[in-house]
């Protein structure tokens, strides 16, 4: 969380105060009838209750906890824990709340933001207006005695965070009739000024720094906040407000700046995943809050970029269960216009990897139960703290009151009976090579993954692969040839519908080892890797003028190079101008370079220009190509270059011995083999007893895997393929083992 300024803010002081009142019996039929009345909106079109819970959901959590299931009662026995030691204590609100700065007493409104939403969990499922009218006596209590904050920027973050969750807990209390309109009114004016002011401020300024200044969590908790409290006051232009910043936002509320890069596999690096996992596992409560209000409203936020957002859980939850996740170099900008200073984050942080919030059964059950689709490492994440509990359950600090959690009580749905077709097909196209991801389907015990050259069909299928792999590499392919590819789940219930297909253009882009001028300006981290790792928005800031990249295409291997694709570092387009592609026989392009194509316009930012090499083939083959920026200039800052042709030389990788296999739990199979020369990645493959067909059981560009969930005691069987863009090597040599302990 970075401070930006240290001034006082404040919200007008109310000109009076309201009587605090007497809340009067309110008399249930039944412990688990229905406590509200269903309200008239002041603007058609909302529901209510309608934050994160609506009256299904309440109705099904009533109905889970009376008949004592799991695992909704788990969930519930902490929420009773809790609310219990809530009867006898008094609201903490204090005058002024400061946050930032020293002397901060912000906790006190945290602490009661999370009583006032157990309080009213409490009360909807009990029926117990014990409950009810002590949450009544906390909203009541903010907002006649809460008269503005002080502090710096962390104003706003708390803003957000405390203004969204005690929004959803008085939506929970809107039409309780020991609540009188009156008092309501009054806390709906006090969420405007005192919460709702600062959101909008925020969002619309971020005190003056550039749009990406602030981390998701700080835009996403003011997003959410803004979202909570239009629904609250029946305000559809501040709801509609903060649905367009997730669609268009400036800044990290943006869903494609909070997930900053969908990878070829289809995991969504998360934008603070190089800060730290602490701040990397609070993204997704947030998102999963904004995504569930707009839902509850008609809204699919959920689905929205072919499912991005669980791109971006999945990530998350993979990287923080001990799995390895891609990385592409994320350049964080932040300061004051003019004033710009650049965080480049070339690897993943483990800071704080491994920790646990509470929220994901929210989000897996939508994606899940809902919708029918798969979420394997979100599932798993979630079984990790399933049952969740809320706030006083994390720890007494700040980050365990960053979200309201109980998602195992509030959420968590039947098991869905049948599986959704995969789908949200993204074809990643790497020259002659395509790589597929999708997402999967509940149910499913393996995927088919299927081609065709023509929409039409006929499909075949190429490959077979077991959850939780989502993806597959099809290599070997001709460029300039369109591909059509589906995907089908095979279930208990036998094999579902086709995906709707998604297609994609093999292309002679060339692959091989960067090479170039090592290091970068300052020691930053942004060096050559950028110029090839498909991220637009990251770049080449090398440490001298006379800087180059390029590629060696490997021995024996050499093209006749038809294209180039460029895009320059953003504000920097102009030193493209006079940048050359040359290609060499010599490493070091002493000798034998030939300039290819030459740039003479300034080109476009955020996109590859694409451009023919003229006379191609009088220019012979190269095994080593390189981008050099025009002489006297001479900075290489570029994001992304490209080049295309015809490759010679190149062949399938020879296969991998075979490898060696380790037992290392009950469950657990460790696989390890040795490097295969021209290899880009490996395939490996669970194959049947019976000599049925092969199982790919995962994808990796390292030489070892851990393949869990085995069952005990029983042999399986493994080899390993290698791959690069012209095609894929026969197996291995297949090795059995019997996972146990020795």
């Amino acid at each position: 969380m970075m401070e930006s300024s240290r001034s006082a803010i404040a919200s007008p002081r109310r000109p009076g105060r309201l009587a605090r009142p007497s809340i009067r019996g309110f008399l249930l039929a039944s412990a688990f009838l229905p406590a509200l009345l269903t309200a008239a909106s002041a603007q058609p079109g909302f529901t209510h209750p309608g934050c994160l819970s609506t009256r299904a959901d309440l109705e099904r959590m009533r109905a889970k906890v009376a008949a004592g299931e799991q695992p909704w009662k788990g969930s519930w026995d902490i929420l009773v824990g809790n609310t219990d030691g809530f009867l006898d204590d008094s609201p903490e609100v204090q005058p002024r709340i400061k946050a930032g700065g020293g002397g901060e007493n912000y906790m006190r409104l945290a602490r009661d933001a999370a009583r006032a939403y157990q309080l009213a969990l409490r009360f909807r499922i009990s029926g117990d207006e014990r409950f009810g009218d002590r949450a009544v006596t906390i909203f009541n209590a903010w907002a006649e005695q809460h008269e503005g904050w002080d502090g710096d920027s962390n104003v706003r973050l708390r803003a957000g965070l405390y203004g969204y969750q005690f929004a959803c807990a008085a939506e929970l209390m809107r039409d309780y009739p020991g609540w009188k309109p009156r008092e309501f009114r009054a806390f709906q004016d006090y969420m405007r000024r005192d919460f709702l002011s600062h959101n909008m401020d925020f969002l619309e300024n971020r005190h003056g720094t550039v749009p990406t200044h602030y981390w998701a969590n700080w835009v996403q908790a003011n997003q959410a906040s803004m979202m909570a409290i239009g629904v609250l006051c029946d305000d559809r232009a501040i709801f509609d407000r903060a649905v367009d910043y997730f669609h268009n936002g400036s800044g990290n509320e943006n869903i494609g700046k909070a997930v900053v890069f969908v990878h070829p596999n289809g995991l969504g690096q998360w934008q603070e995943s190089g800060r730290d996992q602490g701040h990397s596992v609070m993204g997704p409560m947030l998102l999963g809050t904004i995504c569930e209000i707009a839902w509850n409203q008609g809204i699919d936020l959920y689905g929205a970029r072919l499912n991005r957002p669980l791109a971006g859980v999945e990530y998350v939850s993979k990287y923080n269960l001990g799995h390895e996740v891609p990385f592409v170099t994320y350049v964080y900008a932040h300061g004051h216009p003019g004033r710009e200073q650049y965080w480049v984050q070339n690897e993943i942080s483990s800071h704080a990897r491994g920790t646990r919030r509470p929220g994901w059964d929210l989000i897996y059950h939508h994606y899940v139960n809902r919708r029918g689709l798969s979420a394997p490492w979100t599932g798993r994440y979630a079984e990790t703290v399933r049952p969740d509990g809320g706030g006083f359950n994390y720890g007494g600090s700040s980050g365990g009151f960053d979200g309201l959690g109980f998602t195992t009580l509030t959420h968590s749905l039947d098991p869905i009976a049948e599986g959704a077709a995969p789908g949200a097909l993204r074809p990643h196209v790497e020259g002659r090579q395509v790589t597929l991801s999708w997402s999967g389907s509940a149910h499913a015990t393996s995927y088919n993954v299927k081609r065709a050259t023509s929409e039409a069909g006929p499909y075949e299928t190429l490959a077979t692969v077991r959850p939780p792999l989502q993806h597959h590499v099809d290599s070997g392919l001709r460029a300039g040839t369109t591909y059509h590819y589906v995907v089908s789940a095979n279930t208990p219930h036998g094999e579902s519908a086709d995906s709707e297909p998604a297609a994609a253009t093999a292309d002679g882009r060339l692959r091989g080892s960067i090479i170039g001028t090592d290091g970068s300006h300052k020691g930053s981290g942004a060096d050559k890797r950028t110029v090839f790792d498909g991220y637009l928005d990251n770049y080449f800031d090398p440490p001298v003028r006379d800087a180059w990249v390029g590629l060696d295409l490997g021995e024996g291997v050499e093209a006749v190079v038809t294209g180039v694709k460029y895009c320059p570092r953003r504000n920097a387009a102009e030193r493209m101008v006079g940048g050359t592609f040359q290609g060499s026989d010599t490493a070091d392009f002493s000798a034998g370079v030939v300039d290819l194509f030459t740039i003479r316009t300034q080109p476009e930012e955020g996109v590859l220009t694409a451009r023919d090499v003229a006379e191609a083939g009088d220019a012979g083959g190269f095994r080593y190509l390189r981008y050099i920026p025009t002489e006297g200039e001479r900075w290489c800052n570029v994001a992304e270059i490209q080049f295309l042709g015809e490759v010679r030389g190149l062949h399938p990788p020879v296969a991998p011995e075979a490898p060696e296999a380790a037992r290392v739990g009950a469950t657990e199979v460790e696989l390890s083999w040795r490097a295969v020369p021209d290899a880009d990645s490996y395939r490996v493959k669970r194959l049947a007893p019976d000599g049925g067909p092969e199982v790919i059981i995962a994808n990796v560009t390292g030489t070892t895997h851990r393949e869990v969930g085995l069952k005990p005691g029983l042999a399986c069987r493994f080899a390993v393929s290698a791959v690069n863009s012209a095609g894929e090597s026969a197996n291995s040599s297949p090795v059995s083992r019997r996972p146990g302990r020795d």
